[in-house]
């Protein structure tokens, strides 16, 4: 695997496609850096950066099903940090979050020719109100090497089988079986949160019946 460590860029998804461009996906490649200017997230959303939070962007195979590759990604990382003793909780489509329950990492899965660039946005603690971290108070932390360890677990450990990674999914969700709303394209849709569908669709009990929902924020309305 490539490294690339920087003090300070923009985006690490864009290093990642220079490099990717370089590189002609004959090695896997790993972007991080110490300073993010201006992250991006699903949408029109950015992604603060803080003393303690990790940015990188790893340029991956898509899983077998490309549309789950982004859910794959979160239920890694929450699995890389219950080896550390922390549990994280994960919401439908992207997010990570932890203990206090506050959103503490979020994923974005941009395609480019034949790879997924995959950036992950990564709080290990925070001094925010807004946001969470992985660990309840500050440390001192080398983020190259966290990033590196982090990308290694989730190259060696992707999923073969889809019924795996649906079972360990809904193990870590945070609102399964819970009344749920999510809005897409200023649309909202209310129901009661079923799990995944077969191409990692959100599945909404409504009372007109079991809907498929692609895409969209989802809000938690009661537990």
């Amino acid at each position: 695997m490539m490294h690339v460590h920087l003090i300070e860029c923009d985006s690490t998804q864009d290093v990642l496609k220079e490099q990717l461009s370089m590189t002609a996906g004959t090695t896997t490649v790993l972007v991080s850096c110490e300073n993010q200017l201006k992250g991006r997230g699903r949408g029109d959303h950015l992604w603060s950066t803080m003393e303690g939070t990790l940015c990188f962007s790893i340029g991956l195979a898509a899983h077998h099903v490309p549309s789950f590759t982004a859910l794959e990604i979160s239920v890694l990382i929450a699995r890389f940090f219950e080896l550390k003793g922390k549990k994280l909780g994960l919401k439908w489509p992207n997010d990570l979050f932890s203990s206090d329950g506050k959103k503490c990492a979020g994923i974005l899965v941009q395609n480019s020719a034949d790879m997924m660039m995959t950036g992950i946005g990564l709080n290990l603690f925070s001094e925010s109100v807004q946001f969470g971290g992985v660990f309840d108070s500050a440390f001192p932390i080398d983020k190259e090497s966290w990033s590196e360890e982090i990308a290694f677990f989730i190259i060696q450990n992707r999923y073969l089988k889809n019924s795996d990674l649906v079972s360990d999914w809904n193990e870590r969700c945070l609102h399964l079986h819970m009344n749920v709303q999510i809005e897409e394209s200023g649309e909202r849709k209310s129901g009661i949160f079923m799990g995944l569908g077969e191409n990692g669709e959100a599945l909404l009990q409504t009372e007109n019946g079991i809907e498929h929902l692609y895409n969209g924020s989802l809000k938690i309305i009661s537990r």
